[in-house]
């Protein structure tokens, strides 16, 4: 019996290790976007001259929630903790003489240009962490640009718009890579769709709390099923697309400090002089994802009755009669769900929409749509621009629905642009449906 006593005493001490290394949760392993097979296909260091690049950045100018955004308070310089970082400051400032609704005043930068899926990184020091210190809302994020509000399309985006490089409509999605009120240092993520209606659901969890007096890692990772979200490369939530989250479209990124007096978000209180949210670099990252579409609105689905132009489409302000091209919401026509594009020809002038599609991997890829609409005996066409390639598509049109495609296209300049000009007469008309451009194994 002295023999069994200790033997019973280490058995059981080690089923309890056991048990307790079983309940502890894991330990994320780092994510590192090269290792996990992404390509870097765009970065901004934000380390020359005294402002964003223009041709990549439109500064966000609006009164929203108490403050003002100002072009004035986005600079690129050096840190403001004294280190040697280049890096964009969106300043918090106070004037007391401004108008009640502008004098707490922020900023923010929109880019030029759509990103869809891939991993998107940015490295901060943000202002705040204590009560005293509220008022200022910063943001890392992903949102297809609208018309309907002035300061996040409407006036920001119409100069891209009249060159024919942004869609008139965009706003898709959201992705809120972090939200943070300066009253603490909790970094938010966050969910939103737009169509039919707006919708949000945050991942599980939906936070994390960090040191603000240090340089913060954040990033996320926008997957067809998935969007991961990432702290100092640590996976830290997950929200799944399903149902009705499962929508797509590239969509605009966003950096922005916003002053607002929401009480709920701390209210307003008088920043010091130094106030700002500062970024050292933003980063985008994509991988080839086999078979995956990466046209938005590739089924001309998204906006509601209300809306016939294409979200996610440009359509060309050069074309005679815009409004020739639209969205016609009948499920019996429809090739596959309730909608589809139409093209008309007005005083038998051609019409023209177009997608482009930015920062993919160079590669092999696949394009395909389904075609119907009036008899003529003049050509239409579908170009699909790659490189300082043309690739043009004839399309024979037929009163019934007909798939158009053309495989192996080889993508270089990491982008394509799909245009689909319609060539008939008066009355006729051109409808679309289902439009896939997809990457081959």
């Amino acid at each position: 019996m002295k023999t069994i006593v200790p033997i019973l005493l280490v058995s059981c001490l080690s089923n309890i290790f056991c048990t307790l290394k079983a309940q502890q949760p894991p330990v994320n392993p780092i994510f590192k976007p090269l290792d996990n097979g992404y390509q870097l296909l765009y970065k901004e260091a934000f380390d020359k001259g005294d402002k964003p690049n223009e041709q990549d950045w439109m500064f966000r100018k609006n009164k929203k929630m108490g403050g003002a955004s100002i072009p004035d308070n986005v600079t690129v310089g050096k840190a403001t903790d004294g280190s040697d970082i280049g890096c964009l400051s969106i300043h918090f400032t106070y004037d007391s003489t401004l108008p009640k609704d502008e004098q707490y005043r922020g900023g923010g930068i929109v880019s030029t240009h759509n990103f869809g899926y891939g991993y998107y990184e940015t490295k901060v020091k943000l202002y705040g962490g204590k009560p005293e210190w509220s008022g200022l809302h910063q943001s890392f994020w992903s949102m297809g640009l609208t018309g309907t509000n002035e300061g996040e399309g409407k006036g920001v985006r119409d100069i891209w718009v009249n060159k024919d490089l942004m869609p008139k409509e965009n706003r898709v999605l959201e992705i809120d890579g972090f939200e943070h009120n300066s009253k603490d240092n909790a970094l938010a993520q966050n969910y939103h769709i737009y169509t039919p209606t707006h919708l949000s659901e945050a991942p599980k969890n939906h936070q994390v709390k960090k040191d603000l007096t240090r340089w913060i890692k954040m990033g996320y990772e926008w997957l067809p099923d998935k969007i991961n979200f990432y702290c100092d490369d640590t996976l830290i939530s997950t929200k799944k697309l399903e149902g009705k989250w499962a929508v797509y479209a590239p969509q605009n990124f966003w950096l922005t400090a916003l002053p607002v007096s929401t009480k709920w978000w701390g209210g307003l209180s008088v920043p010091p002089p130094s106030a700002a949210m500062q970024v050292d670099y933003f980063t985008f990252y994509a991988k080839k994802i086999p078979t995956i579409n990466l046209i938005g609105n590739a089924g001309f689905e998204y906006g509601n009755t209300e809306n016939n132009y294409p979200i996610a489409w440009v359509v060309p302000q050069t074309n005679n009669n815009p409004d020739a091209v639209k969205v016609v919401t009948d499920s019996l026509e429809a090739k596959q769900g309730k909608r589809f594009l139409e093209l008309g020809c007005p005083n038998n002038s051609p019409t023209i929409a177009k997608q482009i599609i930015e920062y993919i991997p160079n590669g092999k890829y696949d394009f395909s749509v389904w075609v119907k609409g009036s008899k003529s005996k003049t050509q239409s066409v579908i170009t699909i621009y790659v490189g300082t390639k043309a690739i043009e598509i004839p399309i024979k049109v037929s009163d019934t629905w007909q798939k158009v495609e053309r495989k192996n296209i080889n993508v270089s300049g990491n982008r394509a642009t799909i245009e689909i000009k319609y060539i008939g007469k008066e009355g006729e008309v051109l409808k679309l449906d289902e439009a896939v451009f997809s990457a081959i194994d």
